[in-house]
C-alpha cells in the first residue's frame, strides 16, 4: 500500500485536503478505474472504511454491482460506512476527464466532474450507486485525523491489457502538523 512517495505524506482529513486529476480511457472494456484518496490502492469499496474517491467500471466482476456501468461514481466512506453517488457523467473512449475532490475544514467534501460540482448522496449502501445532479451538496463530515493516500489505478478485468492515461495529479493542503 506505500507504492507512491505519497504515502510518507499526511493527507489528513482535518487538513482540507484538495485531491485533482485529469484522466483519459483509451478503451471501455474489462476495467475498473479509480482515482481519489484511499487508504490503500484497492479499487473495492469495501476494502477501506474511510475513504473517497471516483469510480468507473465496465462490469461487477470483481468489484460492486453498480446499476449502470456507463458513469462515473464517487464512493466516499465514514467509519466504515459506505456511499455511492452515480454522477450524471458518461464516460466515453479518448476523452479528458478532469476529477477534483475538496475537502473543507469541516471535514466535508465537494466533488467536481469537468469544472462541474455534483451533490454527493447522503443514502448509504455499498451498491448500486444513488442517482445524483448537478449541485452543492456535500458529504457529512469525514472521520477525523485520518491520513489518506491519493492514488490513480486501473485493474484490467480479462487477460487483455488496459490502460489510463493520466495527465496529472495535483494534490494539496493545509500545513500544520
Amino acid at each position: 500500500t506505500a507504492a507512491t512517495a505519497w504515502a510518507g505524506t499526511l493527507w489528513g482529513t482535518e487538513n482540507s485536503v484538495h485531491f485533482e486529476t485529469s484522466v483519459m480511457l483509451p478503451a471501455l472494456d474489462n476495467q475498473k478505474v479509480w482515482a481519489g484518496l484511499k487508504l490503500t490502492n484497492d479499487q473495492l469499496v469495501a476494502t477501506d472504511a474511510n475513504q473517497i474517491f471516483f469510480k468507473y467500471q465496465t462490469d461487477a466482476t470483481n468489484s460492486e454491482a453498480f446499476s449502470d456501468y456507463s458513469y462515473w461514481h464517487l464512493v466516499h466512506s465514514i467509519g466504515g460506512t459506505d456511499y455511492i453517488s452515480q454522477i450524471p457523467v458518461t464516460v466515453a473512449a479518448n476523452t479528458p476527464y478532469h476529477l477534483k475532490i475538496e475537502i473543507d475544514s469541516d471535514r466535508k467534501a465537494a466533488i467536481f466532474v469537468n469544472g462541474i460540482q455534483y451533490n454527493v448522496t447522503t443514502t448509504s449502501g455499498s451498491t448500486g450507486g444513488t442517482a445524483v445532479t448537478a449541485g452543492t451538496t456535500k458529504t457529512a463530515a469525514l472521520t477525523d485525523d485520518i491520513d489518506l493516500i491519493p492514488y490513480v489505478g486501473i485493474e484490467a478485468g480479462a487477460a487483455a491489457a488496459e490502460a489510463v492515461n493520466c495527465h496529472y495529479v495535483a494534490c494539496s493542503r493545509n500545513v500544520y502538523e
